[in-house]
């Protein structure tokens, strides 16, 4: 499965076989984040992945404009 045109947010989470509350409480065990709201800390680290995948990309794309930025999870490629 590719996903060209998915934003990489909504690709992990869909294949990411975890609750959003198991979600967030990863999110805020890496980040170290207090927020309580599941829904806010998920839809936060989703635009922040959005970004930064966009940056690492362009970056690539600096040293080779053919590259492409793929990420590959157990049910699913993932191509920017």
């Amino acid at each position: 499965m590719t996903m060209n045109k998915q934003k990489l947010s909504d690709f992990l989470l869909e294949t990411g076989g975890k609750s959003n509350k198991g979600i967030a409480d990863s999110i805020r065990d890496v980040k170290g984040l207090k927020n309580p709201h599941d829904n806010v800390v998920i839809f936060q680290e989703k635009r922040s992945i959005c970004a930064t995948a966009e940056k690492l990309q362009n970056i690539i794309r600096a040293f080779d404009k053919d590259a492409v930025l793929t990420i590959k999870t157990k049910k699913g490629q993932w191509k920017g």
